[in-house]
């Protein structure tokens, strides 16, 4: 009963476009930008307006990225941006970054950072569980300047290669957020590399609920995430949104634009518009 009151609720508020529910809701987004190394048409400076572009249209407040290097996160950042985040190698600015950006006129950053997953998390560049890479999530708590509320958001990459990383590094990103967000509401995002039958897909979902599953509107878009630039047509998606009880999840999104250049990315963005209850 109270998920058919909400989903009554979700549709009112698309309907009649009510002004006071987007003052309390935002959007919140994971998008795997692909790192810097493809030819035309699929070079960063060709693809760099075209994750704008996308961002823009669906008016990210909040997101999470992953591969994307230091240069990479100073193109997306524009006046409108700030970012929380560290680069696998040094935890600085050498290598790949999962960092979160966010508005700075809607969202403060408390406190966070980031940390390896792998068996020695404070040393940057470690390599655990036969990982082809070092692997890394980055954390913020955020207060909503709009509100008030505080919500703690992790975002990932974990490894294309080794099950073991993957379900070793999911376990410690887990264990690390029950520690550290004592009840506040949680979300957790990233390119798992994993399939929703996953054991990885299994841990996370046993902490939080895929925000797919129980998103108040039906899921729009493709449902694979990982398209390889269009190569590739798959039944599943490796790219997700986990939410805690707390965060009511109005809607689910995959954007799988397609510009006459070519596409953003290789993978498409996961998009939500999240409600701190």
């Amino acid at each position: 009963m109270k998920k058919i009151l909400f989903s009554a609720l979700a549709a009112m508020f698309l309907l009649c476009g009510c002004k006071s529910i987007p003052q309390e809701t935002f959007t919140l987004a994971t998008f795997n930008i692909r790192c810097p190394v493809d030819k035309t048409p699929n070079t960063w400076q060709e693809r760099k307006p075209r994750c704008l572009a996308v961002i823009r249209k669906n008016q990210f407040d909040i997101f999470g990225v992953q591969e994307a290097v230091r240069s990479q996160l100073d193109d997306l950042l524009g006046d409108e941006f700030l970012f929380i985040g560290g680069g696998r190698d040094d935890f600085k600015n050498k290598g790949e970054f999962s960092a979160i950006l966010y508005r700075k006129d809607r969202f403060e950053l408390i406190r966070g950072g980031t940390f390896g997953l792998s068996e020695k998390p404070s040393v940057p560049g470690y390599k655990s569980w036969k990982t082809a890479y070092p692997r890394i999530a980055t954390w913020g708590l955020f207060r909503d300047k709009r509100t008030g509320k505080e919500f703690i958001y992790y975002n990932t990459h974990l490894d294309h290669v080794s099950e073991l990383a993957r379900i070793n590094g999911i376990k410690l990103l887990v264990r690390h957020a029950s520690e550290n967000a004592k009840g506040k509401p949680l979300i957790i995002s990233g390119d798992f590399n994993a399939k929703p039958t996953s054991p990885t897909y299994q841990t996370a979902s046993s902490l939080l609920n895929d925000s797919a599953k129980v998103s108040l509107t039906p899921h729009v878009g493709p449902v694979q995430t990982f398209h390889g630039f269009g190569r590739y047509v798959r039944t599943y998606p490796i790219d997700f949104i986990f939410v805690s009880d707390e965060i009511r999840v109005l809607s689910h999104k995959t954007d799988g634009t397609k510009f006459p250049e070519g596409f953003p990315s290789d993978h498409y963005p996961v998009i939500t518009r999240l409600h701190l209850k």
